[in-house]
């Protein structure tokens, strides 16, 4: 590996133009204020299973950079930034290859996220994913007359200020064959492709990228457009074209272009002529849609149309009127899977498009491609025309079928399919979301019932079930999050003034030195005790809302075994009902003041990791007379100046919750929870004073139970092991070996123990619901 540990020189440079062969290196850390960080050459560049990583250039090529060609094989390229083009690599002349790679999270402020370059660019079986630009093409831009094949691949995630969320060619053809463009953003035309030319797209799925404030939500192209076996869905336009534009001629076959979003032409929009041939077309979506875009249900945006028959479409904006053409509502297909590789919209049994094209018209007709084809160039010795027509876009053979399925995709045997409700099948509705975080300790057909009070006593009595319903369900999520924990003893073994503990090696000139580190006490009384989490599906939280609401992560609580709904109405009945949901009330006050006491006790203990294995620097293993081995080891964190790695929730020394002792012995807030004498003669009067009395008492409970939910929501695990065989130098010099932890996050191993975190309270760290619009938070 090759660091620039000061990240402001350049890894590597040739200054001549020879080929430059690399292979199996990491270059990291880079910074140069001219192109390419990493490293930069005038000739040819051949990468081999290298790694650029974190590299920062102010001009082209945040990593790579060559006045040739650059080309990688079985290479990582991600963490690179560029105050110019080209993210991660950028060559002048001679184009970009890309075989086998992945290319992620790469940054300019220029264009292209990934690759710029001012030649072609091809990529092979490769992987683009979360690259960001200010300018064009979120992952490949070709500056110049240069074109764009991408064969095998997947690009998602990526998004760019300017056109193309994907790729995007200033004067040059794109091709797409076999691969996924998904999820990617342009605040200019072309959510997924931006081609300034031509733009074909063979056995392909492009969905869910958008176009902001422009046309063209999955492709735009000021040329012609070919989409052959391709599938074009859930794309999403402020102007025109949901899912496909072009100024040019447009050509479909045997594809399905449906669920796409657009103010105008819904699905596609063509300036010349528009031909299609077994293809699905529409509907778009237009129930549930969010943004600012007012959706259109016309599919279609054309002037002129030649169909070749058996097309299904929604409306007839799309011109396609032939006897065997199909026009219907619905084309019922199963819904998108979430799964990028190559997925597609299979007609359900009894879609009106399953074995709705006649044998003799399945197999597609090279004749029926324009000629010459748009960009069919760019696949030349990648595609077998006659091969590509007599298959749909999973391979399954069309040939030898009786009748055959509309569209890219062939049904298969029929499953069950459960649609999602962020991707909706064509012409279903979108479940209108619930758009506040309930109140904590509320569950949502609560909260809805909560501008309406009921009236009737036994109205109030229910309300007041259900709210204590939850509130105890909430509150004994601490008893079952105890019962998981089992205590860790941890002493920081070493001298923090460095005289004696484990042998460390920095490799920066200093010398060895001694320094603490954290290990398991196995004898004597630890320093702390920190909190092993069990890994069982009791144990563990669902997972929060990805789109940071706030609420409880978990499901809502069951009704409550203890009901008396079915109780009559009569005063004394109430009463009775009044007397158990005060008994309630006290279990949940026991709860939090219990939880209150426990967590009064708990410590945070700020931890870092140093040393790194593959870096060859930490502490040292092994035997003192063999080469030295390096391993990385967990230390409490005392400097002043960096923010801790985590901090890990602990008991220390003494301290013991429930017990005597400095913590956990001041009386938590408490309740009035005696039960009241009733009266023999109860009247109604009386019941509505405990109900006022009782829900007064409720919502002083609201608080403290909403804490046990925000410590369960905000606490999290790390992985921790202990290895033993590092050196230790005890304090009367004696070397012996000794176990140590450290974290558990890289390899296949599985961690020892997975201790409780608490989030902390500077950056890198996350506050907990930091996205959640100010509810648990300071805002």
């Amino acid at each position: 590996m090759l660091q620039q540990t000061c990240f402001e020189k350049r890894v590597l440079r040739q200054d001549g133009s020879g080929y430059l062969d690399i292979r199996r290196v990491t270059l990291t850390r880079g910074g140069s204020e001219g192109p390419g960080a990493a490293l930069t050459s005038r000739g040819e560049i051949m990468l081999r299973q290298v790694v650029v990583f974190q590299n920062l250039a102010e001009e082209p090529g945040g990593g790579v950079f060559s006045m040739r060609r650059i080309t990688a094989h079985w290479s990582r390229i991600t963490g690179n930034l560029a105050n110019d083009d080209g993210g991660g690599l950028y060559a002048r002349r001679g184009g970009v290859q890309v075989y086998d790679s992945i290319l992620g999270n790469n940054l300019v402020d220029g264009s292209g996220g990934a690759i710029g370059s001012t030649g072609d660019i091809l990529v092979v079986r490769s992987e683009i994913d979360g690259n960001t630009t200010d300018g064009d093409g979120g992952a490949l831009y070709a500056d110049e007359d240069g074109d764009v094949t991408v064969i095998g691949s997947h690009i998602d995630g990526s998004a760019a200020d300017g056109p193309g969320g994907a790729i995007f060619t200033l004067d040059g053809d794109v091709a797409v064959y076999d691969s996924t463009l998904i999820g990617n953003r342009a605040d200019d035309r072309g959510g997924a492709i931006s081609g300034e030319d031509d733009v074909l797209v063979v056995n392909s799925t492009i969905a869910r990228n958008l176009a902001v404030a422009h046309p063209g939500g999955g492709l735009w192209a000021r040329g012609d457009m070919v989409l052959i076996n391709a599938t074009v869905a859930n794309n999403y336009a402020e102007g025109e074209g949901g899912g496909l534009l072009s100024a040019g001629a447009m050509t479909l076959l045997h594809s399905t272009v449906v669920a796409n979003i657009a103010p105008v032409g819904g699905d596609l929009g063509a300036g010349g002529t528009f031909t299609s041939h077994a293809t699905i077309i529409g509907p778009p979506v237009v129930d549930g849609v969010t943004g600012d875009t007012i959706p259109t249900r016309r599919s279609c945006r054309v002037y002129a149309a030649i169909s070749h028959g058996f097309n299904f479409v929604n409306d007839d904006t799309c011109r396609l009127d032939r006897r065997d053409d199909i026009l219907g509502e619905d084309p019922q297909l199963r819904a998108l899977e979430d799964d990028p590789r190559g997925f597609v919209l299979v007609p359900r049994r009894n879609s009106p498009v399953r074995r709705a094209l006649p044998g003799r018209h399945c197999v597609g007709r090279t004749s029926r491609l324009p000629r010459p084809l748009p960009a069919g160039q760019l696949l030349t010795g990648y595609v077998s025309w006659k091969d590509v027509l007599s298959h749909d876009a999973l391979g399954r053979p069309r040939a030898g079928l009786k009748r055959c399925d509309i569209g890219a995709a062939q049904g298969g045997r029929d499953h069950a399919a459960t649609p999602r409700t962020e991707v909706p099948p064509a012409r279903v509705a979108v479940a209108r979301a619930w758009p506040y975080a309930d109140p904590a300790g509320v569950d949502r057909a609560v909260a809805r019932a909560a501008p309406h009070r009921p009236r009737s006593l036994r109205g109030r009595l229910v309300r007041l079930e259900r709210t204590l319903s939850v509130l105890q369900a909430h509150a004994r999520r601490f008893t079952g999050i105890e019962s998981c924990l089992t205590e860790v003893g941890v002493s920081r073994r070493g001298d923090p003034q460095h005289r004696w503990g484990y042998e460390y090696d920095e490799r920066d000139g200093t010398g060895r030195d001694l320094r603490p580190a954290l290990a398991l006490a196995r004898r004597g009384r630890p320093d702390w005790r920190l909190l092993d989490l069990a890994s069982s599906p009791g144990c563990l939280s669902r997972p929060a809302d990805p789109n940071g609401t706030g609420a409880d992560a978990r499901a809502a609580a069951q009704p409550a075994p203890w009901g008396r709904s079915s109780r009559g109405s009569s005063p004394r009945r109430l009463l009775r009902w009044l007397d158990d949901l005060e008994l309630v009330a006290r279990d949940v006050e026991q709860q939090t003041q219990r939880f209150d006491q426990w967590e009064s006790c708990l410590t945070a203990v700020p931890v870092t990791e140093a040393g790194a294995e593959w870096q060859r620097l930490g502490y040292l293993t092994g035997r003192p007379q063999r080469r030295p081995h390096y391993r990385a080891a967990i230390d409490r964190d005392t400097s002043e100046w960096d923010d801790p790695d985590y901090q890990l929730l602990a008991f220390r020394g003494t301290d013991r919750p429930y017990g005597r002792g400095d913590c956990g012995a001041d009386p938590a807030e408490s309740l009035d929870r005696t039960r009241p004498d009733r009266p023999r003669a109860t009247t109604r009067d009386d019941v509505r004073k405990g109900i006022a009395s009782l829900s007064e008492d409720v919502e002083d409970l609201r608080e403290p139970v909403s804490e046990i939910t925000q410590f369960d929501e905000c606490v999290y695990t790390i992985g921790v092991r202990q290895s033993g065989g590092y050196r230790y130098q005890t304090r009367n010099g004696r070397g012996i070996r000794a176990g140590a932890l450290s974290f558990a996050i890289r390899g296949p191993e599985m961690a020892q123990l997975q201790l409780l975190v608490v989030p902390g309270e500077e950056p890198p760290q996350i506050e907990c619901n930091e996205d959640a619009s100010g509810e648990g938070t300071d805002e």
